[in-house]
């Protein structure tokens, strides 16, 4: 049996590559902290019955062709905020979840705005 010992450093080299980039390759579920601007308790008159609210803003990638959603501040607080709009979110945590599929061919990203809900 004869080996083509071109096509065996190739493809030697390329398992090597693929293990050298580290984890990530088939799936990947990181969640990270963000950074942001948000009011406080004094800039809202906030007061011990102030509900605690969740949003959330995702963008989905296919094929690293197309890409939809609106996964940006903005979106995660005006989630947030759907059942009072005229409210303040204040003592805002941001944070990015991230999950990718195959070499990124799919992935998906989300923005989660917690805080509490008050009114000026």
């Amino acid at each position: 049996m004869k080996i083509n010992f071109r096509l065996a450093i190739l493809s030697g080299a390329l398992i090597s590559l693929l293990m050298l980039t580290g984890c990530g390759i088939l799936y990947t579920n990181v969640r990270l902290p963000y950074a942001y601007r948000s009011a406080t308790p004094i800039d809202v008159h906030a007061t011990k019955d102030d509900v605690s609210l969740t949003g959330k803003a995702c963008t989905t990638s296919l094929l690293y062709l197309v890409e939809w959603g609106d996964g940006g501040y903005a979106a995660a607080v005006r989630d947030a905020l759907k059942s009072d709009p005229q409210a303040i979110l204040y003592d805002v945590k941001m944070d990015v979840k991230l999950q990718s599929y195959v070499l990124g061919l799919y992935t998906h990203l989300c923005t989660i705005a917690t805080g509490k809900s008050g009114h000026p």
